[in-house]
């Protein structure tokens, strides 16, 4: 007995044609037709095959052109994308059905023939939605007995098209819907600003808004209040345009967090704008004592609001969006910055002759290009007294590094305080700040909130070299070194009016009151730091502070020269026309639209040659911010991920089957 693989033999089919005639009629057999070529059966044959064909090419149109479709909540959303998948329902059902119709044509083709059929591939168009069917011992048996085929059945054997027809019956129904159901996601607007010229300028250039050494004159920054003493005052913490100007925020986290173990994510708000802004700190308080903190500019975050407030009192597009996104960037590709400050610290305990020489500790550092003398001794000046804090509570005092170090970006600070054993202790630490270039963006209509791409500082700072490295001839640009002079980060530092709540009598600086935060009066009277961890956690603490306050301070620098914009509009001409009228110069941080000092735009004309000049020359006067903006709805396009691609893949595959069948069919 032949095998299930196994062919009819030419013999066989030889014969079938002799029967006699009054045998067949005598049990009632009618002659069966194999192929027909009437115009009835070939259209339905074609339509079969060009149904799925044609709704293929629609939805891959839709993809490849990245159609919108519409924002989220529009009416009747749910019950339009609930029909889209019966009709991709519909799509699969299709493509199964022109696959069964293509690979049966094949069989029927194959046996009238001399080549044949195997036995276990006469019922493969009806087995094409199994998935046992490809392993089973009809598909392998017919494989394996395969004769030798030619011309169209040698390019594609019938064992290979029954293998694809097998996995496109398995793929196409997840791949139908990946494809025509259109996804939510954020879809760019291509005329948010209905065809008018918007353009905004800071009046610096990115060395200037971003400057490499921080000194003395940033504190004279436009926009100080005048009680502030240009950040030198007592009162200066209340300017959020000072380096000091987060410290309420900052302390109030220290309070709420006394002896706990919670890394910092300290929202600020900006009362101008009225969007916030993440301070994040990381650290590996026990036993390395190091930290890392990054916040985005105040002038960065701030143009995000005023941006959007002033979209609001227009009638642009972007204003009736239901959900936008705006996302800045700096004319000629320029990066972003933020600062991202490191801090180590570390406890040592003066408790012999030579207590007032110490090391910074800088083995946890890192940085692309600096290399530290990890060697060298720091002797305590006399002026810092290591015996005990001078006011009972906690001392703090700015080290210039200029003796410790010849690399520019190293800053170093000394407090001084009782720790948890009772014991008087001395606590170096080392500060490296740099610049690190961030993508943002504005949710507005959601969240006062700006992200960004690198929230976490540890991420940025994970891929460099830590301790004692070459110093590299190239640093990275993404990464530049931030000198900090000590006038400037003295302001960090400001003497605190209000009396300590721990010893009323006892006034303390800035950065004092942040680190008694962590401690409090023991029964005999006496102050001590102790957090949770004892000793081993105060240099992790005091490294979170410092780099939160400096990581903070850089991030005002320069916030007070304001954004300017400058908007020209179109309104209509009374003759069914438009007009372009003269737009104006508009200080983003006034309501008002205040001018900007020292500038006589006394009309729109004035507005738009500024504009035009402040372009052409950006590199060294000005800083042009562009504007992206998105929208958040539904639509098609190939950049929502590798998934599309593979389930569009998956549908032009039975296109290109079908095409292929209709052409051999048809001719």
């Amino acid at each position: 007995m032949p095998d299930r693989g196994s062919h009819l033999s030419d013999d066989a089919i030889e014969l079938l044609p002799h029967i006699p005639r009054p045998e067949r009629e005598a049990v009632g057999e009618k002659p069966k037709i194999a192929i027909s070529s009437d115009y009835i059966t070939v259209s339905l044959a074609v339509l079969v095959q060009l149904l799925p064909v044609l709704i293929t090419v629609a939805i891959v149109y839709l993809t490849a052109a990245s159609i919108y479709w519409t924002d989220l909540g529009h009416p009747n959303q749910n019950s339009i994308l609930n029909g889209l998948q019966f009709v991709s329902k519909f799509h699969e059902i299709a493509i199964t059905t022109s696959l069964a119709a293509l690979v049966l044509h094949r069989v029927c083709y194959d046996l009238v023939n001399t080549s044949g059929v195997p036995l276990g591939f006469l019922s493969s168009a009806y087995n094409l939605g199994s998935i046992t069917y490809p392993i089973s011992t009809e598909f392998w048996g017919g494989a394996r007995t395969a004769k030798p085929q030619r011309g169209y059945q040698r390019w594609v054997p019938l064992w290979l098209l029954v293998l694809v027809g097998c996995f496109l019956a398995a793929a196409v129904g997840p791949a139908s819907a990946i494809v025509m159901i259109p996804s939510l996601e954020w879809w760019p607007v291509d005329d948010p600003l209905n065809n008018t010229m918007l353009s905004v300028f800071l009046p610096l250039n990115p060395s200037q808004i971003w400057p490499n050494t921080i000194d003395a004159p940033l504190l004279a920054s436009p926009g100080i209040r005048q009680e502030s003493g240009n950040c030198s005052a007592d009162i200066a913490y209340k300017d959020p345009l000072c380096p000091s100007g987060g410290f309420d925020d900052i302390i109030a986290w220290a309070v709420k967090h006394m002896g706990g173990a919670a890394e910092p994510n300290i929202t600020l708000t900006d009362l101008v704008s009225g969007v916030s802004r993440y301070l994040t700190s990381n650290s590996q308080p026990q036993p390395r004592g190091w930290a890392v903190s990054s916040v985005l500019g105040l002038r960065q975050a701030r143009d995000f609001g005023t941006f959007w407030q002033y979209l609001q009192s227009t009638n642009l597009q972007v204003k009736n969006l239901s959900r936008p996104l705006l996302e800045p960037s700096l004319a000629g590709s320029l990066p972003i910055k933020k600062p991202i400050v490191q801090t180590q610290c570390a406890l040592f305990k003066p408790d012999s002759a030579d207590s007032r020489v110490i090391t910074f500790p800088t083995c946890e550092l890192r940085s692309p290009s600096l290399k530290f003398e990890q060697s060298k001794l720091w002797a305590i000046p006399d002026r810092i007294n290591v015996s005990a804090p001078s006011n009972g509570i906690v001392d703090f005092h700015w080290v210039d590094m200029a003796n410790y170090t010849d690399e520019a970006g190293v800053l170093g600070g000394v407090f001084v305080s009782t720790s948890p054993s009772g014991s008087t202790g001395v606590f170096p630490c080392t500060i490296l700040s740099h610049w690190t270039s961030v993508n943002t963006w504005s949710d507005p209509k959601i969240s006062p909130i700006v992200f960004q791409d690198s929230s976490e500082p540890f991420s940025i700072v994970s891929s460099l070299p830590t301790g004692i490295k070459p110093k590299s001839s190239n640093p990275s640009p993404a990464r530049e070194p931030i000198s900090i002079e000590l006038p400037w980060v003295s302001a960090l530092n400001l003497p605190n009016r209000l009396p300590s709540e721990l010893k009323p009598s006892v006034n303390l600086t800035l950065l004092e009151t942040s680190a008694s935060a962590f401690g409090f009066l023991h029964e005999n009277n006496s102050w001590r730091l102790d957090p949770q961890g004892g000793d081993d956690a105060l240099p992790g603490i005091l490294a979170t502070l410092l780099s939160m306050h400096v990581a903070d301070g850089l991030s005002r620098v320069n916030s007070g020269f304001p954004t300017v914009l400058y908007h020209r509009e179109k309104f209509p001409d009374g003759q069914g026309g438009t007009e372009t009228v003269d737009g104006v110069i508009k200080n983003m941080d006034n309501r008002n639209m205040g001018r900007w000092p020292g500038m006589p735009l006394d009309s729109g004309r004035l507005g738009e040659l500024y504009a035009d000049q402040a372009r052409s020359t950006n590199a060294s006067h000005n800083t042009e911010v562009t504007w992206k903006v998105k929208r958040y709805g539904y639509g098609w396009g190939f950049d929502i991920g590798v998934t599309v691609i593979l389930a569009t893949a998956i549908l032009l595959l039975h296109v290109l089957l079908a095409v292929v069948h209709l052409i051999f069919m048809l001719k």
